[in-house]
């Protein structure tokens, strides 16, 4: 609650009252703290204002975090990373989960990275393809810190950021080089 101090001014205080009670349970007083909390309450007032102006840059930049322990598996996503791979913000992420977004043609490297990243707790950066539900493909890019905590544990603290303009010149470079292949069968075949 927010109580006036003897200066006037108001501050946020943490109270607390029980009551003292005779052998009948009738109270006959009342024993209380009051904690002053003011900067602990400016401090999470500040907490939260600074999440959502993260949250908001993480939106307008298209650009998620996320932390993943690679002891216990356990994986973090910020909204935005939610957004980007297109899963309910109740679903817990995971690997698989992530697996399952990727493009087939980029499974493999995918999981290898993931592999050796684990093994090894070195940073990792890659870029690749996903296919969202919609069957719409967007392309990606991920870069990953290890950290190492006392005991030796691996986390990695990252950032994924979708490329909007990149599928257009990439598919276009694929699509060449997909021509250019069958052109080339087909002048084998009949020379």
């Amino acid at each position: 609650m927010r109580l006036r101090r003897a200066d006037g001014k108001y501050r946020w205080w943490l109270t607390r009252n029980v009551p003292l009670r005779d052998e009948l349970g009738n109270i006959v007083n009342w024993y209380g703290t009051a904690i002053d909390i003011e900067e602990r309450h400016r401090a999470e007032d500040a907490l939260r204002r600074s999440e959502a102006y993260l949250a908001e840059a993480q939106r307008l930049s298209k650009t998620g975090s996320f932390g993943w322990s690679v002891s216990t598996g356990e994986i973090r996503w910020s909204e935005e990373t939610f957004r980007i791979f297109q899963y309910d913000r109740t679903t817990k992420p995971t690997v698989e989960l992530i697996l399952q977004r990727v493009h087939p043609e980029d499974a493999v490297h995918v999981k290898q990275m993931i592999e050796s990243a684990s093994m090894n707790g070195k940073d990792f950066e890659h870029e690749y393809r996903l296919v969202m539900p919609d069957n719409s493909v967007k392309y990606v890019h991920v870069v990953a810190h290890a950290l190492s905590d006392k005991s030796e544990r691996i986390e990695f603290i990252g950032a994924v950021r979708t490329r909007p303009n990149a599928s257009v010149p990439e598919e276009a470079l694929r699509e060449a080089q997909a021509n250019l292949a069958r052109v080339s069968r087909v002048t084998t075949m009949g020379s």
